[in-house]
């Protein structure tokens, strides 16, 4: 249901997944959303006042994770082009240290989503 910018969700909602083109990033105003691997695999929640889905669009990549509703949510969506508005409006400082925590933790997921598949392959 959306409403302007709000956007509400039911229990069990998929949000966005994995590989597909971003467009958006939420704010969560209520609810939890759960954050999943490209395996299916939980690996983050969301709480209430939390941004989330911002990664891809700054990062211009596709979608890393799969975010699900884990229960009634509701948020603000933020259009990719509000988003970036915003972005380039911050102190370069800022836009350093965001870009690099952003590139360590895909780093280390693409790390572990490796390290996850060798130790399945050496364990059948």
């Amino acid at each position: 249901i959306m409403d302007d910018e709000n956007v509400s969700w039911e229990s069990g909602t998929v949000i966005y997944k994995f590989g597909e083109k971003s467009h958006y990033a939420y704010l969560l105003k209520k609810g939890a959303v759960e954050i999943f691997s490209e395996n299916g695999t939980k690996v983050g929640f969301v709480n209430k006042d939390e941004v989330f889905g911002e990664q891809s669009i700054l990062l211009n990549t596709l979608r890393t994770v799969t975010a699900v509703a884990s229960e009634k949510s509701e948020a603000i969506r933020i259009p990719q082009e509000t988003l970036w508005k915003e972005f380039k409006e911050t102190s370069i400082l800022i836009k350093a240290i965001l870009r690099s925590t952003y590139v360590r933790l895909t780093n280390l997921n693409n790390t572990i989503t490796k390290d996850l598949k060798n130790y399945e392959e050496n364990n059948q």
